[in-house]
Parts: structure tokens; C-alpha cells; sequence
């Protein structure tokens, strides 16, 4: 009993004592520390701005200083930035980065300084720089680890340089600057799938074989030679992969006429997005936004349903049916769409809810029959609801003539001890497509016949 009454009086202490204790409150600085800076009164596009600051606080322990380009302060978005820790008083230098941009004039801009202390004291200083795109004696095209050449003014064209001459048989070029006023690095330019930008990390594709010109302009990033080819009206625009991709807005019947290429009556066109009619290359798929890419030098084109922005359409919202899998490629064998996201295509959709994919049987190993769209002897694909795993086909329902050659086992193969017919046309349909249920599954029916 009196070791309870001993633990009641310790508990009640601790209560006491415990309701007494008071949280103690933050103390925000009245003002924040002292900060003298100064920093390069020019740069140039590319380079650097060096800045000195020394800064003290004789109230509170330092914390942080930052220093924010800006274009234009107005904007209110810095268009560079860095931060230094400091945790003691005295004298802290640094630099700036000064992005190297297209189209920007000469001009003033801001570098507005912040030193901060641990109580949250703010102290600014705003510095104001002239800043102005650098002009180069010359630049560098570079392909591979050894190929260079030097890319000279042209004169009466500011900011415009060229190359003429004689190009490497695996021309992947890349354009380099000197190193900027000698605080900068030496900026690449490169591509970035639509653009030649710095940083660039693929080769620019520019459209010159054996021989030829090329030129850049250090403000607008242009360059040139590019292939300039339209689609029905629609710019196609150079990719990583060395081809040309246009989106369009395209209906069903309408002509397709392609401009800057060459040849394009010859061209292989699959049987299922196109049709000749009357001499006239026509479209055979359903109203809608599809992507056209074409390969100039094989001279094919592949169609893709897509968005009105060009990104891949999906079967939720345009009815999209992605296909993937072995044993099936476009525009030969040797491209065979796997389960890899690049190579995948769209079913053309003749009509509506009517999906058609057609093409001959061939050998794994044949790379020069276009249109071999069917391995003989070996298929294992599957259909999916966009550009990549995920909703992809429930229950699939095959006629009684798909029968013949094809099985569901999980995957559409072909039918147990079946091969195809060497060279023989064949032909897939895909109809009586259901919503996506639940599970992100949709039923359907297939047809699969020989031509």
C-alpha cells in the first residue's frame, strides 16, 4: 500500500511538472544578414558570371546564399541558380551558369542575391549584367572519335556558319563550340528528336551523303540540309531513328499525297491503311489522327493511330488496338515487333469496330520481302490497349476458318504440328471488340484465312 502511495505522488509530480513545460517559440530575425557583393559586369551566353559576396550576421549562425539569373525580373522565374552553404561567416565566390538559348538578343539581365540566416533573415541585392551571344572564329563538326571540321562565318550572315566538303560514310554529326570565354565549357549541340538544341544526345540528321554543305546558326539553332517533306499538308519532322514522322488528320477514302519525297507511287505501303484507286494512293483506315513515318531510305511508310498531339492513341478512348509479339513485323520479317514498346504498331481499323493486319508468310530470316508480315513457322502475339503493357485482350473467340491455323493457349500461336505457306498472302481481322471491363481486359473475335 505504501509503495502505491509513493508511485501516485511520483506520477503526480511528473504531471506537475510536465503541465508546466512550455514549448519554446520559434524566434524569427528582424532582419537578415549583412551582404556585400560584387560579380562580372558582362558574360557571355554560355558562360559564366563570377560573383564574390561577403556576408556576416552578428545576431544569428549563417545558412544559405543564393545567387538567380534572370531574363527579365518581371517574369519571375530564375533562368539559372546556385546555392551556397554557409555556415560561417566571411567571403564565399561562386559562379552563375548563363544558358546558351535560341533567339534571344543581347541584353541586360539580373542576378538578385539571398543570404539567409538560420532565424529565417532575408537580405537581396540585385546585380545587373549585360549579356551577349558569343561570335566564334569558327566551330567544330564532329563525327565519330576523329572526323573534324571546321564550320567557318559566312560572311554578311551573323551568328551563320558552314562546312563544305567531303562527309564521313557514317556522317553522325554533332556541331561544338569553343569553350566560352574561357570560363565555360565547350558547349555540343545535338538532337534532341525534333530540334538541334545544345545538349543534344543524339547525332543531328542532316540529309547529306558522301558530300556537301552544311550550316548553323549559333542564334536560331537552325541548320541545314534537312528533308523537307509534307504529309496531306502535315511537316513530317526528322526523329532519332533517321526517318521522317508526320501527324495527320486524315479520313477514310482521302488521297495521301506525300511531298519531298521521291518515288512515292513506288513505296511500300501495307495493304491495310492503303489502297490504289484510279492511279491514286488512297487511305483505307477510319477517320481519325495517325502518325506517318517515312523511311527514306528503304521507302516505306508506317502508320500509327495516335492523339491529336501525336502521342500514342489507346483503345479506351480512340479504339486503338496496339499489336505486339514474334512472328509478326512490318515491313519485314527481320523487324519483327517483339515485345519491345519501339517497335510496336496499331491494327488499321477499316471500318468501324473491323481491325485488319495482312501480309505473306515468310522465313525469320527473310529481310528483303516487304510485306512479310507472318513467320511460317512460329507466332506468339497479343493485343493491348496502348502504346506498351497493361489493358490488353480477355478472352479471344476464333472462327471456325482461324481455326485452321491458329490457337489460343494464352498467347495467338499457330494451331498445334501448322505452318504457314511460304509466300502465300494471309490475312487477320479482329472484330466484335467489347469495353474494357475491370480488369482492363477487352473480349474479341478473330478471323485468320489464307488470301
Amino acid at each position: 500500500m505504501n509503495r502505491i502511495y509513493k508511485t501516485l505522488i511520483a506520477l503526480s509530480a511528473l504531471v506537475a511538472v510536465t503541465s508546466c513545460y512550455k514549448e519554446p517559440e520559434f524566434e524569427f530575425a528582424q532582419k537578415g544578414p549583412d551582404m556585400t557583393v560584387t560579380c562580372d559586369e558582362s558574360a557571355l551566353m554560355g558562360g559564366k558570371i563570377d560573383f564574390v559576396a561577403d556576408v556576416y550576421d552578428n545576431d544569428y549562425p549563417l545558412s544559405v546564399l543564393t545567387a538567380q539569373l534572370y531574363w527579365d525580373l518581371e517574369l519571375g522565374n530564375p533562368v539559372s541558380e546556385v546555392e551556397l552553404r554557409t555556415q560561417t561567416e566571411g567571403t564565399y565566390a561562386g559562379s552563375v551558369s548563363v544558358p546558351f538559348e535560341a533567339k534571344l538578343s543581347d541584353g541586360i539581365a539580373a542576378v538578385v542575391f539571398k543570404a539567409v540566416n538560420t532565424h529565417l533573415g532575408e537580405t537581396y541585392d540585385t546585380v545587373y549584367v549585360a549579356v551577349n551571344r558569343p561570335k566564334f572564329e569558327s566551330l567544330t563538326l564532329a563525327s565519330g572519335d576523329s572526323w573534324r571540321r571546321s564550320l567557318t562565318p559566312v560572311e554578311g550572315e551573323e551568328y551563320e556558319y558552314s562546312y563544305t566538303g567531303s562527309l564521313p560514310a557514317d556522317f553522325e554529326p554533332f556541331i561544338i563550340t569553343p569553350a566560352i570565354d574561357g570560363k565555360g565549357t565547350e558547349i555540343t549541340f545535338g538532337w534532341s528528336g525534333r530540334e538541334i538544341v545544345p545538349g543534344g544526345t543524339a547525332p543531328i540528321p542532316f540529309d547529306a551523303v558522301g558530300k556537301g554543305t552544311i550550316t548553323f546558326n549559333t542564334k536560331t539553332f537552325e541548320g541545314s540540309p534537312f528533308v523537307n517533306i509534307w504529309v496531306n499538308g502535315f511537316k513530317a519532322e526528322p526523329t532519332p531513328q533517321g526517318t521522317y514522322k508526320a501527324v495527320v488528320s486524315i479520313k477514310k477514302g482521302d488521297k495521301v499525297e506525300a511531298v519531298g519525297v521521291e518515288d512515292w507511287i513506288y513505296w511500300y505501303r501495307d495493304p491495310d491503311h492503303f489502297t490504289l484507286k484510279d492511279g491514286a494512293i488512297c487511305f483505307n483506315a477510319v477517320d481519325g489522327h495517325y502518325s506517318f513515318e517515312m523511311n527514306t531510305e528503304h521507302k516505306f511508310v508506317t502508320v500509327r493511330r495516335v492523339k491529336e498531339d501525336g502521342s500514342p492513341a489507346t483503345y479506351k478512348d480512340e479504339g486503338a488496338i496496339t499489336f505486339m509479339g514474334w512472328g509478326v513485323a512490318h515491313p519485314v520479317m527481320t523487324n519483327q515487333f517483339g515485345w519491345e514498346n519501339g517497335a510496336m504498331v496499331t491494327l488499321a481499323e477499316i471500318e468501324d469496330g473491323v481491325y485488319q493486319f495482312s501480309g505473306k508468310a515468310v522465313e525469320e530470316t527473310n529481310g528483303t520481302t516487304l510485306g512479310g508480315a507472318w513467320r511460317y513457322d512460329y507466332l506468339s502475339f497479343k493485343f493491348f490497349g496502348q502504346a506498351g503493357w497493361g489493358a490488353e485482350y480477355g478472352t479471344v473467340t476464333l472462327t471456325e476458318r482461324a481455326k485452321e491455323w491458329l490457337a489460343v493457349p494464352g498467347n495467338i500461336e499457330l494451331a498445334s504440328g501448322k505452318t504457314l505457306d511460304l509466300g502465300a498472302e494471309y490475312v487477320m481481322t479482329v472484330t466484335d471488340c467489347t469495353p474494357l471491363d475491370a480488369n482492363s481486359k477487352f473480349n474479341c473475335t478473330v478471323d485468320f484465312y489464307k488470301k
